[in-house]
């Protein structure tokens, strides 16, 4: 027989961890309402060692966002989900790839999963936008929104339905990707594959995944993240 699943609070004692929990982030003057957002985002910040607490304020203060920042308590949040020194050694990859640390701490202020996710799954989505598609990773960063898109469930299969009616000359190459890639996937495949499903049948199968997207026509061409002028 299964054990019950409680609620994340219920998990955690409340003098041993809750209670010295919301002391903590009382001591370093969040206040009662920034509390209470948190809480909501992250119940678990609840389980926190008091010196763990202390740590992410610290963080935040260096990386320059002040509990004033109306990002505090989301990236707060977000930093609650993995070991101090994982967020600085993530911030370093991004920088070990020709970034700054302000472009990448404006990312994480705009996107905060951004440091969430694994060193593996940074280099590979930096890779792929650098070298597959040829898009400058300053633009990728400034757009943080796309690194937090799956690769294999929205990237890969919209870039090769976008590669299809590229060949058959259904759009041009000159297309801007943030919009489609952004685009909600009952969006995309409107405008996409059902608009061209019955012309071009690949696309239907491009977008299941049974056509493999290995660069915009063959890496021949290299399509445009934005226009120039909203870049």
């Amino acid at each position: 027989m299964r054990s019950p699943t409680y609620p994340t609070p219920f998990r955690f004692d409340l003098e041993k961890h809750m209670r010295p929990a919301v002391e903590t982030l009382r001591c370093h003057g969040l206040s009662e309402e920034a509390i209470s957002k948190l809480l909501i985002k992250e119940m678990g910040v609840l389980g926190l060692a008091p010196d763990r607490i202390a740590g992410i304020f610290e963080d935040l203060d260096a990386l320059g966002l002040p509990m004033t920042d109306s990002c505090f308590v989301k990236c707060f949040s977000s930093m609650c989900n993995f070991k101090r020194g994982t967020g600085w050694r993530r911030l370093a990859l991004y920088q070990s790839f020709g970034l700054s640390q302000s472009q990448v701490v404006g990312a994480f202020r705009s996107q905060p999963p951004l440091l969430e996710l694994s060193d593996e799954m940074i280099r590979r989505k930096l890779l792929f936008f650098r070298d597959k598609l040829k898009i400058a990773l300053s633009q990728v960063i400034a757009w943080p929104k796309l690194l937090s898109l799956s690769l294999e469930k929205n990237i890969l299969p919209k870039c090769a339905v976008l590669n299809v009616l590229m060949r058959e000359g259904k759009i041009r190459g000159d297309i801007s990707l943030y919009s489609p890639l952004r685009a909600s996937s009952k969006d995309f495949f409107r405008s996409y594959v059902e608009k061209y499903e019955k012309d071009v049948p690949d696309v239907v199968r491009a977008y299941e995944g049974k056509i493999k997207f290995k660069g915009f026509l063959d890496d021949d061409i290299e399509v445009p993240l934005a226009k120039a002028s909203v870049i």
